[in-house]
């Protein structure tokens, strides 16, 4: 909960493959209730069934930070922060 209060306000895009075998999704879909309950801020969460970059093996699912990059409405919205 600290994180989240030091958070509040802070737009964020969170990213997750349900898939991730390094980091359980269940995580990123727990900060982001908390953080959309805690502010008023945009909270943005795009979450993905599967990797979208085809990793597979011990890295499959993990990622979503290259399939982000790749996506023209993030750097819209970041640009408009």
């Amino acid at each position: 909960p600290r994180a989240v209060e030091r958070l509040a306000g802070v737009p964020l895009w969170v990213f997750h493959s349900a898939d991730d075998v390094i980091f359980d999704v269940a995580n990123a879909d727990r900060l982001v209730a908390a953080l959309r309950k805690a502010s008023d801020a945009d909270v943005r969460f795009s979450r993905f069934a599967e990797d979208q970059e085809g990793f597979t093996g011990a890295v499959r699912g993990h990622s979503t930070g290259i399939t982000a990059s790749k996506r023209a409405d993030v750097w819209e919205w970041l640009l408009t922060l």
